[in-house]
């Protein structure tokens, strides 16, 4: 499963902002997107194994601290 742009941005900001190791990003991509574990896994997969690619898009279409856990 491919990531959308905005998942991509998603998790660029939530990289940038150091708020959790990206290995533990998948609940923030399920919460955030609401999306099943199994797609969510996937998608940051998709991150991962392209992030020399995707690590350029930005833009201010989502900002990962809007769910932060308190």
């Amino acid at each position: 499963m491919k990531a959308t742009k905005d998942q991509i941005i998603f998790l660029n900001n939530l990289r940038n902002s150091g708020e959790t190791n990206m290995f533990g990003a998948g609940a923030y991509l399920e919460e955030f997107f609401n999306l099943k574990k199994s797609d969510a896994r996937k998608i940051l997969a998709d991150w991962m194994n392209n992030f020399s690619t995707y690590k350029e898009i930005k833009d201010e279409v989502c900002d990962a601290k809007s769910v932060i856990r308190n």
